[in-house]
């Protein structure tokens, strides 16, 4: 596959219509930015078979005990009948296929996200991946991180996310010096960048006093970073915990750039939603934004995390007018040319089309 994308993420193309609707199971750990990037990418994934098609959204929810999402699972199937085609919105999800009596001739297919399958994966689920009648996934990176881990891994699609667009651009450099990290801060996950650019800020602060730094997130490792700022005295920084999707809007259109450091990420939708309100952001290389924003798309990429290659990086984003400006026009421009929510949908139904016409 072309790691840039363009051969596996074509231009959209108008589906066509079936002559009758199929019946599509869609299984789910939840929907929305509640349930995170997963819960974004499933909601428009949905969103994208319904026209179409019968979708029957089974909810998995992890707040209840397995044995009861299972059994509530195989309810559905027993009351309304198998469906023509199943898909699971992450790896974990497929052992319903197995449990489920009703649904172990049925075809299905799986999307892949990132760290889920960077990992080991265990026997039950390499077979549920082998099995599959299609991957998806966001990413040539997730793809290839995922081989790295699981060399049996199957072919897959990639069809790289998107994001509503529907705000005007705004100018990064006529905003005040306001920089914002945006993610889960949880402990399982302390490769986001949190504390990286916690210790850089010092000296982003001594050159650009008034800089603030925005942490948007929740998660049991907030506390732990309160506490670091306590003890070190690191100024001008506001955890704003867990916002709705239009506070987050509002806090990119009050930003100067978006600083995201992090290897982590399968496709980083953060990111594209960023860039979506004209902001430039900072970055590492390894990291997918080499394969979905690559160089002059309005990414500073950086070698390391280290605090003097850090720091400086931040300090110009936050202090030169027209160099955050133009980062920021450029990441908009590639945003609105590859990464609507439009054409993520449309790359979805493509990559589903000999299944699901």
């Amino acid at each position: 596959m072309n790691p840039s994308g363009v051969t596996n993420s074509p231009q959209p193309t108008k589906p066509g219509r079936s002559a009758r609707r199929q019946r599509i199971a869609f299984v789910s750990s939840g929907l929305g930015s509640a349930w995170g990037g997963i819960g974004v990418a499933s909601e428009m994934m949905v969103e994208a078979l319904q026209p179409d098609h019968d979708v029957r959204l089974w909810v998995n929810d992890a707040r209840l005990p397995r044995s009861l999402r299972h059994a509530l699972v195989v309810s559905k199937a027993w009351v309304t009948g198998p469906p023509e085609f199943v898909f699971y919105g992450h790896v974990f999800l497929t052992a319903l296929h197995r449990v489920t009596p009703r649904l172990r001739n049925v075809p299905y297919g799986v999307f892949l996200h990132g760290i889920e399958v960077w990992e080991p994966l265990r026997e039950g689920h390499r077979r549920a991946l082998e099995g599959a009648t299609v991957l998806v996934t966001n990413s040539q990176h997730t793809l290839d991180r995922a081989r790295l881990a699981n060399p049996w891994m199957p072919e897959a699609h990639v069809a790289w996310l998107g994001v509503p667009v529907g705000s005007a651009r705004q100018e990064a450099g006529s905003q005040p010096p306001v920089a914002v990290i945006v993610g889960r801060i949880v402990s399982a996950e302390r490769g986001k960048g949190h504390d990286e650019v916690l210790t850089a800020w010092p000296a982003v602060r001594a050159a650009v006093p008034a800089a603030r730094l925005l942490v948007v997130g929740e998660g049991d490792d907030r506390r732990r970073l309160e506490r670091r700022i306590e003890a070190e005295k690191i100024g001008g920084v506001e955890f704003r915990g867990y916002v709705s999707d239009r506070e987050r809007d509002v806090i990119y259109q009050q930003s100067r750039a978006l600083l995201f450091p992090s290897r982590q990420e399968g496709f980083g939708l953060v990111l594209a939603e960023a860039a979506a309100h004209g902001l430039p952001s900072l970055a590492v290389r390894g990291s997918v934004f080499e394969e979905t924003f690559p160089e002059g798309h309005g990414v500073v990429f950086l070698q390391s995390t280290a605090p003097d290659e850090l720091a400086p990086a931040i300090i110009r984003l936050l202090s030169d007018n027209a160099f955050a400006s133009s980062a920021g026009n450029a990441a908009y421009d590639r945003t609105q040319a590859w990464f609507t929510k439009q054409r993520f949908m449309s790359r979805f139904r493509e990559a589903l089309r000999p299944l699901v016409p």
